[in-house]
């Protein structure tokens, strides 16, 4: 079994979505003549912040609303109920990735890809078996409020988004959630129209693996291009918003260490910004691509040495270098001795624990 992984969600003080769920949610509450204030208050929400604020609002407030307005309006059901009556046009950006996608299986792809765009609490892990495809979906931190109307109203909200796009009638072949359900069971298989299963360890669809062929009848491969390059800015400011640049420019570095010494042009290029905006951005965190990246190859240099297994060779090439002269040179000017030397542990625990020269006074 094969599997696409979702790139890591940001981690932030909170986690963060568009609202887009509370919102829903709202309206239907003022359609069925149900004061949503004192519910809006309780979750420590607000009306103008879920209709006209673009910055979101927390996971867990979110969550706590739909299950005091489910209370509120004596409706168990409340988040399937709500997902049965959305424009889904409503969903915003992921609707139009995966209206604008050439089949199912693209469509999905950009859900995993790009779902961090309006909710940081998931992560979607898409796998493939002969017979059928599985959607699982990850919380990335604990969150303490319940979300069984949430998980319900995106199952269906997804189903209602794959028919509305291929003009396919179909059904998933089973749906699990993480959470229990002792009544309202037979509504639920009814407006899902595929068994289900709750109290399980994830929360996961399982869909035909024929459907991941079948074509979105809206296809726009300029619009999908267009698209996608606003989605690839919207999660590199929700990543620098929470991480910052400089954690994201050490991520590339990594990766890009061993092919030799990095270009803060190359770094920029994979940050979907301009060498210039990198710059600026690393100065305005109180520090220089040079400075980040030599101080990145001083700590990497620490890690590796540690390993008995790794030879300094090999270290050098982790590290970008071409040759072992420069990586025993650069050594030397972090810490004053050799990668020979610092190769014991005793050594490489003081070295360590040393304060970088360049921040000490004087």
């Amino acid at each position: 079994m094969r599997s696409d992984r979702q790139s890591g969600v940001a981690h932030a003080p909170f986690l963060w979505t568009r609202g887009v769920a509370a919102r829903e949610t709202l309206f239907y509450l003022d359609r069925h003549g149900i004061d949503a204030g004192p519910l809006l208050l309780k979750a420590e929400l607000s009306r103008a912040q879920l209709i006209h604020d673009t910055a979101g609002v927390s996971v867990a407030c979110q969550h706590r609303f739909l299950e005091l307005a489910a209370t509120e309006a004596d409706d168990t059901l409340l988040g399937l109920h709500v997902a049965a009556e959305v424009d889904l046009r409503d969903i915003g950006l992921l609707f139009y990735l995966a209206a604008s996608s050439a089949s199912v299986a693209e469509a999905l792809a950009h859900l995993s890809r790009y779902a961090a765009t309006t909710n940081e609490e998931i992560r979607l892990e898409i796998s493939h078996s002969t017979d059928e495809t599985v959607l699982n979906f990850r919380p990335a931190e604990a969150v303490a409020e319940p979300r069984r109307q949430f998980s319900e109203l995106i199952a269906l909200a997804f189903n209602r988004v794959l028919r509305k796009l291929t003009n396919r009638d179909f059904s998933p072949l089973r749906i699990t959630f993480s959470h229990g359900r002792n009544y309202g069971l037979r509504e639920v298989h009814r407006a899902l129209r595929c068994p289900v299963e709750f109290a399980a360890p994830i929360d996961s669809w399982a869909l035909p693996r024929s459907v991941m062929e079948l074509p979105i009848i809206s296809e726009d491969s300029h619009l999908l291009q267009i698209l996608e390059a606003h989605a690839d800015g919207l999660l590199l400011e929700r990543r620098t918003t929470t991480q910052g640049i400089r954690g994201l420019a050490e991520e590339k570095i990594i990766s890009l260490l061993p092919a030799g010494g990095p270009q803060a042009a190359v770094v920029a290029k994979q940050l979907a910004m301009s060498e210039r905006s990198l710059r600026r951005h690393l100065a305005d965190e109180g520090t220089s691509f040079a400075d980040l990246l030599d101080d990145l190859r001083h700590r990497l240099a620490l890690r590796y040495l540690e390993d008995e297994h790794v030879s300094l060779k090999q270290v050098a090439w982790l590290l970008g270098y071409s040759e072992q002269g420069a990586f025993n040179h650069a050594f030397k000017r972090w810490t004053g001795t050799s990668p020979g030397q610092a190769k014991t542990r005793p050594t490489l625990a003081v070295l360590a624990s040393r304060p970088d020269p360049r921040n000490a006074a004087g």
